[in-house]
């Protein structure tokens, strides 16, 4: 049912009449009843509750007869019960509610008949719906008509919920006792564990954070019997084994003869073995914590990281040649092998790589090169150098568009020493014709000697470095008498030819072609130089 708002109560007017004229309105209200048309019957009875002059009365009628009630009836008892404002107090008191007279209203179909239980009664009243006050006060209007069914009053009776009520608060009860009992297991259970798990499992964290700063040593302290100390033998048995995995990496990296280190993204170093401390002549103190490219020169920095950068990109290890200095300043050669190292996630962390000195095989490298490319009298470029080098200055030359001058140097009277003084005295002079050659030019290694008494030299951008010039220095160079052996040679001068790319020749077979072919000009005038002139 839905709650009613209360209406508010509405006091009832005080008698406007003196006690006498109150008994006479009630006699006349009686009389309006029936009150007095009993005719001689004695179960003539009325009682009626009614507003008499604006006060709620109680009117009984009794018809007067014999104590049996046998005899006709004479005469008729009337009896007013005034329900005055202290009466009113005392029907509250008994019904523990608040009981108040309101003015009559209109009813409907939700109003319920209500009877007297005893039948003394002829009212009719009218129960209304009950209607709630807040949450714990409940009100019902008792509409009261007469015998002949016309309004009379009306009350509103407003009482606590009390059933209500006393269920609220033993719901409330119970549900406090629950929240406190559960509060209390919840406490004990934090307390349990608090004490068997939660501070092992805290004891367990701190150790394993011991063990994760490199202390190796540490041991999980918790041998219980249940499932944590199961997990913390495992984990001493899984330390004993890295521990052990750990002792025979370092036995092996101690004992190898190969460099191995380890450095991060940035290429500083984190770990060294003790072979390349040696390898180096560095001690661990001068290259842990410092980037490696301190061992580099200037020159072989951006060398040296490409490597690196292949390696990042391939995913994948790499092997390269690198020269570092050593501690007395010498430079190595050394093959470093590299792999990543990536953490759990993935991301790269760093390198670590082994190194091994491959200078020894640099020197016999460059030993076999030497005999390969260097003409072992003179020193100078041999044939199969400077047609390599011919090549290559040409393929530069033609993407710059600048000329390439190619001079071709003979020696006039060269057998003659050789018939005159013998072979050694020959080779003696060639080389220093060739010392003589190696001095002159501003690059030394584009002289070559390319057989016998040969020797060519080749001229890059000749439009700024005059071909001619150079000719005239190596001849007036090469004219000057040389003394070997107590023998004065001062018969032997040299002839020059010269050739231009592009302009005598496009190619090299062409080029040769072309500086031979001025140098034998030059030769029929002996100790001369001469520029190719194309066949008209």
């Amino acid at each position: 049912m839905v709650p009613a708002r209360a209406r508010p109560a509405r006091a009832l007017r005080r008698p406007s009449a003196s006690d006498q004229a109150l008994l006479e309105a009630l006699q006349q209200r009686a009389i309006r009843l029936g009150a007095l048309d009993f005719r001689g019957r004695t179960d003539h009875s009325l009682s009626e509750l009614l507003l008499v002059d604006n006060l709620p009365t109680l009117l009984v009628s009794v018809p007067i007869s014999n104590n049996q009630g046998s005899a006709p009836a004479k005469g008729a008892i009337l009896a007013g019960y005034f329900l005055d404002r202290e009466r009113l107090a005392n029907l509250r008191e008994q019904m523990q509610a608040d009981l108040q007279p309101m003015p009559n209203i209109a009813t409907d179909s939700t109003w319920k008949p209500l009877r007297s239980r005893s039948g003394s009664t002829h009212n009719q009243a009218l129960l209304s719906p009950r209607r709630f006050i807040g949450e714990h006060v409940q009100q019902v209007s008792v509409q009261y008509l007469s015998s002949s069914g016309e309004p009379q009053l009306r009350f509103d009776i407003t009482k606590k919920r009390l059933l209500y009520i006393q269920g609220e608060k033993a719901i409330n009860f119970f549900l406090g006792a629950s929240l406190l009992v559960a509060l209390g297991a919840f406490l004990v259970g934090y307390l349990a564990l608090e004490l068997w798990v939660l501070r092992r499992v805290q004891r367990l964290n701190r150790e394993v954070a011991e063990v994760g700063r490199n202390a190796h040593s540490i041991r999980l302290s918790d041998f219980g019997n249940d499932e944590l100390g199961q997990l913390a033998g495992e984990m001493n048995q899984m330390l004993e084994r890295l521990e052990h995995s750990e002792a025979r990496d370092r036995a092996i990296l101690q004992s190898m003869r190969d460099g191995y280190f380890e450095m991060d993204v940035d290429g500083v170093i984190l770990t060294v073995n003790p072979a390349l401390c040696q390898l180096l002549g560095q001690t661990r103190e001068t290259l842990i914590g410092h980037p490696y490219y301190e061992l580099l020169g200037e020159d072989d920095l951006a060398r040296a990281r490409q490597p690196f950068q292949r390696a990042m990109q391939s995913g994948a290890g790499k092997t390269f040649a690198i020269p570092l200095q050593r501690a007395d300043g010498s430079l190595g050669y050394f093959e470093a092998t590299v792999s990543l190292i990536h953490d759990l996630q993935g991301e790269l962390r760093g390198y670590r790589g082994i190194v091994r000195d491959v200078s020894d095989q640099i020197a016999y490298q460059q030993q076999l090169l030497e005999m390969a490319y260097r003409d072992p009298l003179t020193g100078l470029g041999n044939r199969k150098a400077f047609d390599e080098q011919l090549g290559q200055a040409l393929l530069r030359a033609g993407s710059g568009g600048s000329e390439l001058a190619l001079l071709y140097l003979d020696l006039d009277r060269f057998k003659e020493v050789n018939d005159r003084f013998g072979h050694d005295i020959g080779d003696a002079l060639l080389r220093t014709v060739a010392e003589r050659v190696r001095s002159t030019l501003r690059q030394p290694d584009k002289a070559y000697r390319l057989g016998g008494d040969e020797f060519a030299v080749l001229l890059e951008d000749s439009q700024e470095n005059n071909p001619q010039r150079l000719a005239e220095r190596l001849l007036a160079a090469l004219v000057q008498p040389i003394a070997l052996n107590g023998e004065r040679i001062d018969f032997v001068t040299p002839s020059i030819g010269i050739a231009l790319y592009p302009r005598h020749a496009g190619d090299a077979e062409g080029l040769v072609r072309a500086a031979d072919s001025a140098m034998y000009e030059a030769k029929r005038q002996r100790n001369h130089y001469c520029l190719y002139q194309a066949p008209a």
